[in-house]
């Protein structure tokens, strides 16, 4: 019963209307696994999570690895324009992104995945899986280092390489990087990055869908890779999930 009465709470709360940012901050980074057996860029993912009770639309928006140093290189786009309806993510849904979406060389099996970043010219294009596609000015393909990286999905408002931090939805940064990305368009600066994961392991947030928005080692923790599920921690001591603070959608994934 007291499961029930919570979800009606938050049922109520988010019949509000909102737009623009205030929708994308329901939008959040959940997992990312980079540090796998194998080929890198073959098996590497990383999942965005709707932790809200609204739709949110993708089209248009950017993800990208590059951070501080500006480089034009791994900067991604979902097809069409911010503010077009065609690429919807519903309260509770993960969308997983693959850098490769191939078959069968470790598990997970990326044929599952939502989408796949595709460079021209020198990259695998799985055709059953649709492409994000490189941004005008960029011009080198994504790999998430195990050593230290970053990762950001902006709105999109931005249509070259060049991301215009403004528009940062989510941010995360983890080990050695040299060029850390902002964790939202709050945060620009992030003090403390996530800790290193052992190979085979990867990064989740945790609680499932919070954005604290204090810093990448305040929401990620050690996981065990489940890409569309929810997360698994490694040690589960680690962290706690907690529906403190949660929305519709947040609910929606972690009770289906």
């Amino acid at each position: 019963m007291m499961r029930l009465a919570v979800v009606a709470l938050l049922v109520a709360a988010s019949a509000v209307t909102a737009s623009g940012l205030e929708v994308w901050d329901q939008v959040v980074l959940n997992e990312v696994y980079y540090y796998v057996p194998g080929f890198d860029a073959h098996n590497e993912y990383f999942e965005i999570l709707n932790a809200g009770g609204m739709t949110a639309y993708l089209d248009g928006a950017i993800v990208t690895d590059e951070g501080q140093d500006g480089k034009p290189e791994g900067v991604f786009k979902f097809p069409g324009r911010p503010g077009d309806t065609e690429i919807p993510i519903e309260p509770g849904r993960y969308m997983i992104i693959a850098i490769d979406a191939v078959e069968g060389e470790v598990t997970p099996d990326l044929t599952i995945a939502d989408w796949e970043l595709w460079h021209p010219g020198d990259d695998n294009d799985n055709p059953d899986v649709p492409n994000l596609v490189l941004c005008s000015g960029a011009d080198a393909d994504m790999a998430l280092a195990n050593c230290g990286d970053g990762l950001l999905i902006a709105t999109g408002e931005d249509t070259t390489a060049a991301v215009d931090w403004s528009t940062i939805v989510d941010g995360v940064n983890w080990g050695d990087v040299t060029d850390p990305v902002p964790i939202s368009w709050l945060v620009w600066v992030d003090p403390e990055y996530a800790p290193l994961v052992p190979q085979g392991n990867c990064l989740g947030r945790c609680p499932v869908g919070i954005d604290q928005n204090v810093s990448s080692a305040a929401d990620w923790f050690m996981m065990i890779p489940s890409p569309g599920e929810l997360n698994i921690p490694s040690h589960p001591g680690d962290c706690t999930t907690s529906v403190r603070g949660a929305t519709w959608g947040l609910l929606k994934a972690l009770y289906r």
